[in-house]
């Protein structure tokens, strides 16, 4: 962040936190304000950490899609509303990622998941369907986006009647927002990155740095480079033509343990044997997929306006959103989660 930078105090309440047993403080100051955290430590250092997509949206909602038009209207809402200025904001971790809808339903993906690359997928949230795979530098994050946000109205309504007025309000429009906004079958693939020296050596080093125009071509790359190395039983495939040996062995290749116990050798050769075995007797639905992924960032590309005119209208940017401007309060709602 710039080192001039100073908090928004007009615009979202900031807090000191006081150590109950000595009374002492340590000066970090924190704010909210539509979702994004705001920390200035007493160096003067300041972190602000949140979904650029949800501050966009205004609520607590990403199962939308969110191309490099919208990204460009929020970097600008964010500098106009709390003065952060997008070419002084250095990059710690980001996520990448993308929703596309199915012709089916993403569960029978999610629930065959093996590993990516060598590294097998992990479901780190009891009764949700979502997995990843976790490396040093990065994670890589797969899940059913159209059964999160159905568990979480769920989870709203069911304490409902313990909400004060403000929240009852943001409920209705987070509501709102699902029901208008959510489409059936939506897979989530996204990439999270812990640590910024793959994405530093892209020319990805300050939140500016996002809405450059080759960056689109470079996330498409990286996305549809790491789904290859998603690996998992295709539920097409078809038993009935294989022979009694091949079936033998589809049974150990479905298997998340039986990887696990392979050394680098022998899993290279047996992902080559479960990928020719794939190929031949299903209906290849990881290449489907993959073919998805890529349409859908074509898509969004089209839909994406030239930045570098900077010629944005105020009505042209409200045609953009989910919610006109007189959604946007003078401080961030508190919420509890």
């Amino acid at each position: 962040m710039d080192k001039n930078y100073e908090l928004p105090t007009d615009e979202t309440d900031f807090t000191i936190s006081v150590n109950n047993e000595t009374g002492e403080t340590d000066d970090k100051k924190e704010g909210k304000y539509f979702g994004m955290q705001i920390i200035q430590y007493s160096s003067g250092r300041v972190m602000i950490k949140g979904s650029i997509h949800k501050f966009f949206n205004r609520t607590d909602f990403n199962g939308n899609d969110f191309d490099m038009k919208n990204l460009s209207i929020a970097l600008k809402d964010l500098e106009t509303e709390i003065g952060l200025k997008p070419q002084f904001c250095k990059l710690e971790n980001i996520e990448i990622g993308i929703n596309i809808q199915l012709p089916f339903d993403p569960n029978k993906i999610l629930q065959n998941l093996l590993f990516h690359r060598s590294v097998e997928f992990n479901k780190t949230i009891s009764g949700a369907f979502y997995y990843q795979s976790a490396k040093r530098d990065y994670i890589v994050k797969i899940y059913n986006k159209t059964a999160q946000y159905e568990k979480k109205l769920k989870k709203y309504a069911e304490n409902l009647s313990f909400m004060k007025a403000d929240e009852k309000k943001h409920f209705t429009l987070f509501k709102k927002t699902v029901n208008e906004h959510l489409q059936p079958n939506t897979l989530r693939f996204e990439l999270k990155f812990l640590k910024m020296n793959i994405l530093n050596d892209l020319g990805i080093v300050y939140l500016s740095d996002l809405i450059k125009p080759e960056m689109i071509n470079i996330f498409k790359t990286l996305l549809l480079k790491e789904f290859q190395e998603v690996y998992f039983y295709d539920y097409t495939t078809d038993e009935a033509n294989m022979k009694k040996m091949e079936i033998n062995k589809l049974k150990d290749y479905r298997n998340p343990n039986y990887w696990v116990n392979l050394n680098k050798k022998d899993k290279y050769y047996h992902k080559r044997k479960f990928q020719e075995m794939t190929l031949k007797y299903s209906q290849n639905i990881k290449a489907k997929v993959s073919e998805l992924i890529k349409q859908k960032i074509e898509k969004m590309r089209e839909k994406s306006l030239d930045f570098s005119t900077d010629n944005f209208t105020e009505n042209e940017k409200q045609k953009f959103r989910l919610f006109d401007r007189s959604d946007i309060g003078s401080k961030s709602p508190k919420l509890s989660t």
